[in-house]
């Protein structure tokens, strides 16, 4: 999972508390870049390929995703790192999941998550059907070609590679193994589309929490129904392939934890991470169950594409209520219902009897200025009493409350 985040934390654009990433300069959350080592670590360790995720607006996202096919090029978007690059990039994008907070967010991923899992399961089961069918080799051979070449199952079921000339479909299509042990070979396949691994940086730059690699995990659960495991925080990891297990650490306090977790799961990687080197006895079975190549042209998929539940998503979606941004370095400011004095719209620098005054914003507290001109501003209606209204402004961005009698 990889996110977007403003370039520079002085030119965050909020509107109620709510980024406005549209209009800002976006580049790869810096945390996530421990993320990706750990899945290319995965990669060439149990093989499979590495889908990037991320959400966000169409026309910022997508170039960050664009350059994580090469993330050792020079970029402005994303920082050189030691690894060959995502295999596959998907955006998700759509207006309804404007203005979510970690746990629309994390609904967002999860559906998408989900979509991917059940694109790849589809493929498996589509060989299946036609194996179970008693379709002819070559019409099965057609079928597992035009998979592979749209890079949906692994090599060890269809390969052009020289290298991978035991792949089933061509076994079978040979006569080397019979229809019952293709289904078996394709029945384990299956199951491995099944044994996913979510990699996610510790937290996002511009949030902070942490909250939405684990929420993402708990969100997936139940779209599923079955447990997904999730450790957060993690500074180091092996995977056992044969056991299909993950054994991870991080440390919490004093205390440092030594995790056995099953597959499927998620991590969240700690920046403190350092990528490992798998042995070099895995190699062979990491190419096996790899895939064709990389997919460049990224994907962006809609709330409908992924089948997401829109009063789940962004406004709708969000019990969390976020205040009004604070201008790092201003200095805190009290304001008294009824009697603070309070700009009532933005106003430009301006001269008053040989003195400047200004800029101000809407909303800022009426500080060490001239009496005179206080009540001149008042008559002009640029400054008045904080009310509640003003309060409530404040809190909520103007949401309107309503009280209905019942």
């Amino acid at each position: 999972m990889v996110k977007g985040v403003p370039a520079r934390t002085t030119g965050v654009i909020t509107v109620s508390g709510v980024l406005r990433r549209e209009e800002m300069d976006l580049v790869m959350n810096p945390h996530d870049s421990k993320a990706l080592q750990a899945a290319h670590y995965l990669r060439q360790a149990v093989g499979g390929k590495i889908i990037a995720v991320s959400m966000g607006p169409e026309p910022k996202i997508v170039p960050i995703m664009q350059d994580l096919y090469e993330p050792n090029q020079e970029s402005r978007y994303v920082p050189r790192m030691p690894i060959y690059g995502v295999d596959e990039n998907i955006v998700l994008s759509d207006r309804r999941m404007a203005g979510a907070d970690t746990l629309a967010t994390a609904y967002a991923l999860s559906a998408g998550v989900k979509k991917i899992i059940d694109i790849h399961a589809d493929a498996v089961k589509n060989l299946i059907n036609m194996v179970e069918s008693g379709a002819s080799a070559a019409e099965i051979e057609r079928k597992a070609e035009e998979l592979y070449r749209e890079n949906l199952i692994p090599n060890k079921i269809y390969s052009t590679l020289s290298t991978i000339g035991d792949s089933a479909v061509k076994l079978f299509a040979e006569g080397k193994i019979t229809r019952e042990e293709l289904l078996n070979r394709l029945h384990s396949a299956l199951e491995d589309v099944y044994n996913f691994i979510i990699i996610a940086g510790m937290k996002t730059s511009d949030g902070e929490t942490g909250n939405t690699g684990p929420q993402t995990a708990e969100g997936l659960g139940e779209l599923l129904g079955k447990l997904i495991p999730h450790v957060a925080f993690v500074r180091d990891f092996e995977i056992f392939p044969d056991e299909r297990i993950i054994v991870a650490s991080r440390r919490v306090g004093n205390l440092v934890q030594r995790l056995r977790i099953p597959l499927p799961c998620l991590l969240t990687i700690h920046t403190e991470y350092t990528p490992k080197i798998p042995p070099a006895s895995y190699q062979k079975k990491a190419k096996r169950n790899g895939y064709r190549g990389q997919v460049k042209k990224v994907k962006v998929w809609d709330a409908d594409y992924i089948g997401a539940d829109p009063s789940r998503l962004g406004f709708s979606g969000s019990p969390t209520i976020v205040g009004p941004g604070m201008e790092i370095g201003k200095p805190p400011v009290q304001k008294i219902v009824g009697e603070s004095l309070v700009f009532e719209r933005d106003v430009d620098e301006f001269e008053w009897r040989g003195g400047k005054y200004g800029p101000f914003k809407k909303g800022d507290l009426v500080q060490n200025l001239p009496e005179e001109l206080v009540m001149e501003l008042r008559e002009k209606n640029i400054i008045g009493v904080f009310t509640l209204k003003h309060l409530l402004d404040e809190l909520f961005g103007g949401v309107k409350l309503v009280a209905r009698a019942v």
